[in-house]
C-alpha cells in the first residue's frame, strides 16, 4: 500500500457500495473502442499519462485501515498501466481477461488500458474499478485520450465530489475501527470463465428502429429491455415460468449539476416483467420505459440511495456485502445503456469506428448483461455472463430487426 500519500475524502456510499461489493466479485468494468487512424505506442502512453493528469480519481487508491469508513487517498505517482495485447488476438478475449482479472483498491491506480495495435488500426479498452468512475465517465475518458493524441492539451480537473456531498448527505456513520478487507470472496468467483459476445446493429435497422420507438411512444432502451426478455424466454424455459427482473442504471450527471468528471454518478432502477405479460415487444417496451420515469429523479431514486447508506451504516465485512448482493441487486438481467455518444466520433486524425460499453458482471451465476451504446449511427451491443444464455444475443438482433419494421 502507497505509504506516502494525503487523503482526499471519504468515499460516498455507492461508491463505497461497488468497493465492498468488489471484495467478493469484480467490480470493475471496461469499454472498447475500434479507432481508426494511424497511431504509435509511444503516442498512446502519453496520452494516457495525459488522462490521469486531467482526472484526479485515476491517480488514487482506497483505504479502510486507517477508519472503517474507507477513504480516498491520493499520492500514488505510479501511471496508469498500458498493456499492449498481442498479434491476433480479439477484443472480446481481452475483455474476458481484463473483467477476470482483480485490481487492488490500496494501489493506485484504479484503472488500466489494453491495446490492440495495428499502424491503421487499434482497438482500446478502458478498464475502470467501479468505486471510481460510470460507463459515462469512460466515455469522457475516451474523448480525452483521443484528443491527447491529436495533440490537444488536457486541463486538469478538481477533485469530484460524491452523490452523498451533492445531495448535502452527511459521511455514513461508524464507530468500528479501521479494517483489512480480504479478496478471497472474489478470487473464489473468478475461478468460472467470463463470455463476452457482440454484435453491431446496422444503421438503417438503427434509424429504422429509432423511428418506430417514437411512432410506439417508447425509447429504444425499452424496446432493447423487451426485446431481451422475449429471447431469454425463447431460450430458457427458466425466464418463461418466472418474472424477469432488469436491472437499467440512471444517469444522474444532469440532476447533480455534474459535467465529464470522473465519477460514479448513477441510480439503480428496476423493472419486474411477470410471467403472464403479454409477449408484444412494442407492448413491453411501453411498460418498461413506464416503469422507469419515476426513478429518473433525485425524489425516484431516493429510497435506493437511503437503503444503501443504511446498509453501509452497518459496516458489513466481505461476506455481508456479497449477500447484500445477492439480496438486493440479483436482477436476472443488466441493460446498460449509455445511449448515444455525446461528441463527435472524429477528434483530430482519429475516428472512433466502433464502441462497445459497458463490459460488467454483478456476481451472480445466472446473470445476464447487454451494454448498449450508439456510435456513428449504429446500435452497439455487448453481452457478458458467466453463463451465457445460448444465442442470445444473435435472437435479440433478430428480435430488433423484426421490431424495426
Amino acid at each position: 500500500m502507497d505509504t506516502d500519500f494525503d487523503v482526499v475524502r471519504p468515499l460516498g456510499v455507492i461508491e463505497e457500495f461497488f468497493w465492498l461489493f468488489d471484495h467478493s466479485c469484480p467490480k470493475h468494468f471496461c469499454i472498447v473502442a475500434e479507432i481508426k487512424g494511424q497511431t504509435l505506442v509511444t503516442d498512446w502512453r502519453a496520452a494516457v499519462d495525459a488522462l490521469q493528469a486531467r482526472h484526479p480519481m485515476l491517480s488514487v487508491s482506497i483505504d479502510s485501515t486507517r477508519q472503517r469508513v474507507p477513504h480516498f487517498y491520493k499520492g500514488s505517482r505510479r501511471p496508469i498501466p498500458l498493456r499492449v495485447a498481442p498479434s491476433g488476438t480479439t477484443w472480446e478475449r481481452e475483455a474476458e481477461r481484463e473483467i477476470s482479472t482483480l485490481f487492488d483498491p490500496t494501489e493506485g491506480p484504479l484503472a488500466r488500458v489494453v491495446l490492440i495495435h495495428e499502424l491503421e488500426k487499434s482497438f482500446v479498452l478502458l478498464v475502470t474499478h467501479h468505486a471510481i468512475a460510470d460507463g459515462l465517465s469512460s466515455i469522457f475518458m475516451l474523448r480525452d485520450l483521443l484528443s491527447a493524441i491529436s495533440g490537444q492539451l488536457l486541463d486538469p480537473y478538481e477533485f469530484p465530489p460524491s452523490i452523498d456531498q451533492k445531495l448535502g448527505v452527511p459521511t455514513r456513520p461508524s464507530s468500528a475501527p479501521g479494517k483489512k478487507f480480504s479478496h478471497t470472496l472474489a478470487v473464489e468467483c473468478l475461478k468460472k470463465p467470463v463470455h463476452v459476445t457482440s454484435l453491431v446493429l446496422k444503421p438503417e435497422t438503427t434509424n429504422l428502429l429509432r423511428e418506430r420507438a417514437r411512432l410506439e411512444r417508447t425509447t429504444v432502451h425499452g424496446i432493447v429491455c423487451a426485446t431481451a426478455t422475449l429471447a431469454g424466454r425463447s431460450i430458457d424455459p427458466t425466464w418463461r415460468d418466472g418474472a424477469v427482473s432488469i436491472f437499467s442504471p440512471v444517469d444522474l450527471r444532469k440532476l447533480l449539476g455534474l459535467n465529464d468528471e470522473c465519477v460514479v454518478a448513477i441510480a439503480k432502477a428496476s423493472t419486474v416483467i411477470e410471467p403472464n405479460a403479454p409477449d408484444d415487444a412494442w407492448e413491453m417496451a411501453r411498460s418498461v420505459t413506464a416503469s422507469l420515469v419515476p426513478l429518473k429523479t433525485l425524489e425516484g431514486g431516493a429510497p435506493v440511495f437511503s437503503a444503501v447508506y443504511e446498509a453501509m451504516s452497518t459496516d458489513m465485512d466481505e461476506a455481508d456485502g456479497a449477500r447484500f448482493n445477492a439480496d438486493a441487486f440479483s436482477e436476472t438481467m443488466l441493460v446498460s445503456n449509455l445511449g448515444q455518444v455525446p461528441y463527435s466520433s472524429t477528434i483530430g486524425n482519429l475516428t472512433i469506428e466502433a464502441l462497445w460499453a459497458p463490459v460488467v458482471l454483478r456476481g451472480h451465476d445466472a446473470e445476464q448483461t447487454i451494454g448498449v451504446s450508439s456510435i456513428n449511427g449504429a446500435l452497439h451491443l455487448v453481452h457478458s455472463s458467466w453463463y451465457p444464455l445460448p444465442g442470445f444475443l444473435e435472437e435479440i438482433e433478430h428480435r430488433l430487426q423484426n421490431a424495426s419494421v
